[in-house]
């Protein structure tokens, strides 16, 4: 048996079904000006906030007809209309959150998403309300190679990082977490296929496809 207190969850990849909604965005909204996003575009923009992507963009290509907060509006129409067209809430997700409250185990959420992004696509699904609080990147400013949204929410939660469970779908990230000391349960994302050994590594649990296959594990 396996004791915890808090569940830290992220949430594309991880709570939804949603990684797809991410596939090449921003050349799906840039190409159309002319602009090829390379995977060092994309590297460069990783953990970063809607307006430093936005920023980074405009300033590598001046010829783009808008500023950086246009860019923020243009992509985030598009990723609201990818949300309300591909997210779905991961298989067998809603009994688990079910479980872990009648427990009184205490849930928050650590994502890279855009708080008002995050919060429309969950709150759509009728799951915000499961959680007590969500941190973004905007709150900390750093990705999760550093452990900041990690510990910040085991903080606000009240509890030690070894009282708490990581859910992640990135391998780099619930590496950051195991090395912090929290416990971690790793879910399968074809996304990140590429790393998911390393994710296995560092996980106490693994979601191959469904919440389902947690039940009597987490107990």
């Amino acid at each position: 048996m396996h004791e915890f207190k808090g569940a830290i969850f992220d949430m594309d990849g991880t709570l939804l079904d949603s990684m797809p909604v991410w596939d090449r965005l921003s050349q799906r909204f840039l190409g159309k000006y002319g602009v090829t996003v390379t995977d060092e575009d994309y590297t460069a923009i990783e953990g970063t906030t809607q307006l430093q992507g936005a920023q980074y963009f405009i300033d590598k290509y001046p010829f783009l007809p808008f500023d950086a907060e246009g860019l923020v509006r243009g992509l985030d129409e598009l990723i609201e209309a990818r949300y309300a067209a591909i997210a779905k809430p991961k298989d067998g997700v809603r009994p688990f959150l079910d479980g872990l409250r009648a427990r009184g185990v205490k849930m928050a959420i650590a994502t890279l998403t855009a708080r008002h992004h995050a919060e429309k696509a969950l709150r759509d699904r009728d799951m915000l309300d499961y959680f007590a609080f969500m941190l973004t990147i905007e709150d900390v400013g750093v990705s999760k190679r550093r452990p900041d949204i990690y510990l910040r929410a085991a903080d606000k939660l009240g509890l030690a990082p070894a009282d708490c469970i990581v859910f992640e779908d990135a391998p780099y990230a619930g590496e950051t977490a195991k090395n912090a000391g929290f416990r971690v349960c790793g879910m399968a994302e074809p996304a990140y296929a590429a790393g998911e050994r390393v994710l296995r590594a560092a996980s106490d649990f693994f979601v191959e496809r469904s919440f389902d296959e947690l039940a009597g594990k987490l107990s």
